[in-house]
């Protein structure tokens, strides 16, 4: 599967998430013409856009005809519009996952999953919402995620550069960076180029304060609360092994949170995994798509 595999167009709509951002979610209808099952519905991280799911929606689509995909930009991301207030936290995302499932997926099972801050997304929805989790999450796939960091260390001049990108102007692109930066920093051993070039575009198109934004709400990670509604849900969580980012250590803390999860660590990987490991990722949320019904659950 290549790394830049993109599904048919499907259709776009705007959904209003609870703190005012205009949402752009994206609707990939089953390839057969008649839905079958949960729907999946998909959130991407940080300086990303809902492009990075795209290859495994592929893979998912080819394997299951009969699957239903929904994918959005979160606020200020991609073709999103940020929400009212710039003091934001990691509930916003939670809340803006919640409106957009109610919108495009008012009844039925759903499968989350989310990469990076996605992740943290789907985990904050435990929180805003732990009676919706119950009710009606089928399966949670956790990618290249934490729910809380302690003791980490940025880079050097990282809070320096946040610092600045926040007093930008809304107009000023993000963080500059290069393919060789991206691949050095993003990616594991041998990333495809254009997958590592697909990146570094998303990456130095969002906007300078909504970079500073969220890196300001992602330091403030302590999600360990919120996982704890997702105990009775089937969960998968991926960490790749060279991820610089969100590392493997990460990964086994977040799974000890979560009673039902299996973890993986998937080898040569980096930080972006649906782009490295579709496959790989495809393999674990066909697991979370033939789970259980939320409803069948004690």
């Amino acid at each position: 599967m290549s790394p830049l595999a993109h599904p048919a167009p499907g259709a776009r709509r705007t959904v209003i998430s609870p703190d005012g951002a205009r949402l752009a979610v994206f609707e990939h209808p089953a390839p057969s013409g008649s839905a079958q099952g949960p729907t999946l519905v998909l959130a991407h991280g940080w300086c990303g856009t809902h492009e990075v799911w795209d290859p495994v929606v592929v893979e998912l689509q080819q394997r299951r005809p009969d699957l239903r995909v929904v994918t959005y930009d979160q606020p200020g991301h991609g073709s999103s519009s940020s929400g009212l207030d710039r003091d934001v936290s990691l509930l916003d995302l939670g809340a803006a996952l919640r409106e957009v499932v109610a919108e495009t997926v008012p009844e039925g099972d759903v499968v989350l999953g989310g990469h990076s801050m996605g992740g943290m997304t789907v985990m904050a929805l435990g929180e805003v919402d732990p009676g919706f989790v119950h009710d009606r999450v089928r399966g949670a796939a956790l990618v290249g995620t934490a729910a809380h960091l302690p003791g980490r260390r940025g880079v050097p001049g990282e809070v320096l550069v946040m610092g600045l990108l926040a007093k930008a102007p809304a107009s000023l692109p993000g963080l500059p960076t290069t393919a060789r930066l991206t691949a050095a920093n993003l990616f594991g051993d041998d990333p495809d180029p254009e997958a590592v070039r697909a990146t570094a575009q998303q990456t130095s198109r969002t906007r300078a304060n909504v970079v500073a934004d969220w890196y300001r709400a992602i330091m403030q990670l302590d999600l360990r609360e919120a996982v704890v509604p997702f105990a009775q849900v089937r969960t998968v969580i991926l960490t790749g092994r060279k991820d610089r980012l969100t590392p493997v250590s990460a990964g086994r803390r977040l799974a000890a949170l979560v009673p039902s999860a299996q973890f993986w660590m998937v080898p040569g990987v980096g930080h972006m995994i649906t782009y490295e490991a579709s496959s790989t990722v495809a393999d674990k949320i066909e697991l979370l798509l033939d789970a259980e019904p939320a409803g069948q659950r004690a």
